[in-house]
């Protein structure tokens, strides 16, 4: 795997309990027209932009 794969992988890694935490405990919470388990489930034909601003790269 590629370094930039294998730091990708990393990440995700640290990343994917967050992201199922929030997806099982709000996964049924309505966002506008949009509900969590949509965005997470695949985000088809749903304008949005995920992100995290506490990390800051230097």
């Amino acid at each position: 795997m590629s370094g930039l794969k294998q730091k990708l992988q990393e990440k995700i890694q640290i990343e994917k309990p967050r992201t199922d935490k929030l997806l099982k405990e709000f996964g049924n919470v309505k966002v506008d027209e949009v509900n969590i388990g949509q965005i997470i489930g695949g985000m088809r034909d749903i304008k949005s932009l995920v992100t995290d601003i506490s990390y800051i790269d230097p």
